[in-house]
């Protein structure tokens, strides 16, 4: 009986996206919202939570059930590069500070404690000056 449990759905998951990081990540918002709407107590705030969870819901399932693999896989490498991106940046904040060019608002990177320097931008030469 298990087996023909197990069979059904692998048949009916098959050529589907299935279950992967973009969907995880969206798990957690509808997890934070639930508890959010238990707690508060005003209608209409409530309301809008749910209404919310319900969007996220609906969003989670249909990336997981569809067929279309090749737009789910970039939505998800597109995630998953914003993620790394972000995680880089958090991990060297510690040491190197991060501004954007003026002029051609190029994100650039900067060794911590020199005090006030140039940085020139390597995108289009433009030289301004920030503490470091």
């Amino acid at each position: 009986m298990l087996n023909r449990i197990r069979n059904a759905i692998y048949k009916f998951m098959y050529g589907r996206n299935g279950y992967d990081e973009l969907g995880r990540f969206l798990f957690i918002p509808i997890i934070l919202l639930m508890i959010l709407s238990i707690i508060i107590s005003v209608p209409i705030i409530k309301m809008i939570f749910t209404l919310i969870i319900w969007i996220l819901i609906i969003y989670m399932y249909f990336r997981i059930f569809s067929k279309n693999i090749a737009k789910r896989k970039a939505e998800n490498a597109k995630y998953l590069s914003k993620r790394n991106y972000l995680q880089t940046r958090i991990n060297q904040r510690k040491e190197y500070r991060f501004y954007t060019c003026p002029k051609c608002k190029k994100h650039l990177r900067v060794p911590k404690g020199k005090g006030r320097i140039i940085i020139t931008c390597k995108n289009c030469g433009y030289k301004f000056e920030r503490k470091a």
